[in-house]
C-alpha cells in the first residue's frame, strides 16, 4: 500500500499547502462527495473551492481551497481544523438524514392524507387562546 494511502487510512484527511492554496485529499469511503459539497459551500464566500476526483490516490477526492482575496493572509492550521470539524458535522447530518428518511416520509404522508373535515374531535379540546376546532368551516 502506498505511503499516502496508509496516511489516509489513519487520518481520513490529508493536506498540503502550496503557495496560498490548501490541497486536501479526502477518503471518499468516509466522506461522500455530497457531504463535501454541503460542507464546502459555506466556505465559498471567502474562498475559491475546487472538488474533484483524485488522480493521486484511488477512492479519494481532492479539494483545493484558496482565498478569493489574495492579499488576505489566512491561518492554515486554524482553517484546516475548522474544515475537519465541519466535515464531521456534515457527515453526521448525512447519517441522521438517511436514518430518519422513512419516518419523515411517514409524517409527510400522514400530514397530507385525506381526512373528513366534517367530523368533530372525539374528545374535548381545551385551548388557552380560544381556538375551537368545532367552528372551523371546511
Amino acid at each position: 500500500m502506498p505511503k499516502l494511502l496508509q496516511l489516509l487510512k489513519r487520518r481520513k484527511v490529508n493536506y498540503k499547502i502550496v503557495d496560498s492554496t490548501i490541497e486536501l485529499l479526502i477518503d471518499e469511503s468516509i466522506y461522500s462527495i455530497d457531504v463535501l459539497h454541503k460542507c464546502f459551500y459555506w466556505y465559498s464566500s471567502g474562498y475559491d473551492i475546487t472538488i474533484l476526483r483524485s488522480d493521486i490516490a484511488d477512492g479519494c477526492l481532492q479539494v483545493q481551497i484558496s482565498p478569493k482575496n489574495k492579499s488576505n493572509e489566512f491561518e492554515a492550521d486554524c482553517l484546516i481544523s475548522r474544515i475537519k470539524q465541519d466535515l464531521i458535522d456534515y457527515k453526521l447530518r448525512d447519517i441522521v438524514t438517511k436514518e430518519t428518511q422513512s419516518i419523515r416520509e411517514l409524517i409527510i404522508a400522514k400530514a397530507f392524507a385525506y381526512y373528513n373535515l366534517d367530523t368533530n374531535p372525539a374528545t374535548d379540546v381545551s385551548d388557552p387562546v380560544g381556538f375551537n376546532p368545532n367552528h372551523v368551516n371546511g
